[in-house]
């Protein structure tokens, strides 16, 4: 697919607006360097740098693993040159050679092993893919952890020293961190991924974890390593497997890998072979959990279709002001969507009278699942009911919320953010509902920490009474940090779509009641952590902006 053809089809899926603005941003990124500015500001000062290098953790050999074939020469020599320059001394670099018959690419690593006693070079008798290569690289690693590390990027020196660091601390299983792009001539950064901690859902959707990430040898070799067939998707299937061996799962908030934009890459020449490939380690991971899924590519995202018992029953518990606006949109929803087993009831008090009621009406429902639902909820789609109820069936959900929007289109609800300024923030409030925003998350299902009370399925047994004590939307981001103490996630998913107005339970704009501020501080602290939004970002709107 060419340049044109990708616009194309992103102005398709996006919007014009938002495609005008992100071929501002990368124009400015590559031409201008604007990002550039930035990642000097935030990479690692040379002071530092000899700190590290003068304070090592005693986290062992960690070997780096590199699958080496026909590489371009300039490439790999910035790659290994990025290694030599680590800041952590005790490591390794095992590159397997899959028969490169490239003169340049072999003079290279002819050269490096020579003058580099930590670097390894194996050759072998056939080129047998990314995923063999890097199989075959990790049999030849000596030490208790691999680094995953593609041929043609780039680390940054203290990348290695920061996972060594981690591995002493907390002796995880799997650690990954932030990463940026640079371009194919190594003269500009750009793109930073700033990453979330480990989010189940968020990485069904994508591969957020992808550069760098550091595993416990034991346990790469326990899954089976990267697996043929799911290629342009070895990583995103490994990493789903990895999860269903361990939840020592550590995310470092540092930009430690840069990713280089190869135009000749399996994901820029063929990405719906590579869509399809992480739809099928999606439905096979969910079917090790115990789920019966099917998933498709919709928009260059992975678009998972759980079963769902035909026979449970869904109460929704209306709220609002009156009787007639709550029994107006109860007969919306059932006219508008399609879940056949629909009872309702209301609850009719101010917002800030609501809280207690909605815990009774809670508590006394006979249902398998509760939507809780603000009056002036209106425009639903056909499978408003359907989509959260997929999510919110698993055992480990607190709750799943849809996209709530305005009548122009603008995001009410995306969820909730921490941490923030003004406490709690609507993640991309106000963007067009189809721009799909940063790494396009408004487009995929993930997970967030809270979800307004206005959209709320929760299955009943799972059901967390609120806090009687709060008047208004910081009740919900109450309920969402208790349910993450018990070990349960929040979804969002764009597929369950709704008009809603701003109002006071969507925490919409900056303000907010000085009691329930002063109620929630109490608990929680005024410097609460979000681990499903990056303390990179600003804190005054949950936007995703610097």
């Amino acid at each position: 697919m060419n340049g044109i053809e990708r616009i194309r089809k992103y102005q398709q899926s996006h919007g014009t607006v938002y495609t005008l603005k992100r071929l501002g941003q990368k124009a400015a990124q590559q031409l201008l360097g604007s990002y550039d500015r930035r990642w000097m500001r935030e990479r690692v000062s040379a002071e530092e740098l000899k700190k590290q290098r003068d304070n090592q953790p005693s986290a062992g050999l960690i070997s780096v693993v590199i699958p080496v074939y026909n590489t371009d020469p300039e490439m790999l020599s910035d790659l290994l040159e990025s290694l030599e320059s680590q800041s952590y001394l005790n490591f390794e670099v095992v590159l397997y050679n899959g028969a490169s018959t490239r003169e340049e690419t072999l003079a290279v690593l002819k050269e490096k092993s020579e003058n580099e006693p930590r670097f390894r070079v194996i050759h072998g008798k056939t080129n047998r893919g990314i995923s063999g290569n890097t199989n075959e690289a990790v049999t030849y690693a000596r030490g208790e952890y691999i680094a995953l590390c593609d041929h043609d990027d780039l680390l940054t020196p203290d990348a290695l020293w920061r996972m060594a660091e981690c591995i002493v601390e907390k002796y995880p299983d799997v650690i990954y961190s932030d990463e940026n792009r640079i371009t194919q001539n190594g003269r500009r950064h750009m793109d930073p991924h700033y990453k979330p901690d480990y989010c189940p859902d968020t990485l069904i959707s994508d591969n957020y974890m992808c550069h760098l990430t550091v595993i416990r040898k034991l346990l790469l070799e326990a899954v089976g390593g990267m697996r043929a067939g799911f290629d342009g998707s070895q990583d995103h299937d490994l990493f789903l497997r990895l999860t269903e061996k361990t939840d020592k799962i550590e995310h470092l908030p540092y930009i430690l890998y840069s990713w280089r934009e190869v135009f000749s890459s399996k994901s820029h020449t063929d990405l719906y072979t590579c869509l399809e490939n992480g739809c099928r380690a999606a439905v096979e991971h969910e079917a090790v959990l115990g789920r019966k899924a099917d998933a498709i590519p919709v928009n260059k995202e992975i678009r998972l279709w759980y079963e769902i018992p035909e026979d449970v029953s869904v109460e929704a518990i209306v709220h609002g002001d009156s009787e007639e606006e709550c029994q107006e949109c109860l007969g919306e929803l059932q006219f508008r969507t399609d879940w056949p087993n629909l009872t309702g009831s209301i609850v009719v008090a101010g917002e800030t009278e609501r809280i207690a009621l909605i815990n009774e009406a809670a508590r006394t429902s006979s249902a398998d699942y509760l939507l809780i639902l603000d009056a002036g909820v209106t425009e639903m789609n056909r499978y408003f009911i359907r989509e959260m109820l997929m999510y919110a069936q698993r055992d480990d959900v607190a709750g799943v919320t849809g996209v709530l929007t305005d009548r122009k289109k603008h995001i009410t609800h995306g969820g909730f953010a921490l941490g923030m300024e003004h406490t709690v923030q609507c993640i991309n409030e106000g963007m067009f509902v189809t721009a799909g925003g940063w790494h396009d998350m408004m487009n995929k299902v993930h997970n967030v920490s809270a979800v307004s009370l206005c959209c709320l399925m929760v299955k009943r047994e799972n059901w967390l009474d609120l806090d009687e004590g709060y008047r208004g939307g910081l009740a919900a981001a109450d309920l969402g940090l208790r349910q993450k103490q018990g070990g349960k996630w929040f979804v969002f998913t764009p597929h369950a779509q709704a008009v809603k107005e701003p109002c006071s339970l969507l925490l919409s704009g900056d303000e907010r009641d000085p009691e329930d501020i002063a109620r929630y501080e109490e608990r929680w602290g005024k410097d609460v952590y979000d681990p499903c939004y990056s303390r990179r970002f600003g804190r005054k709107k949950a936007n995703y902006q610097f």
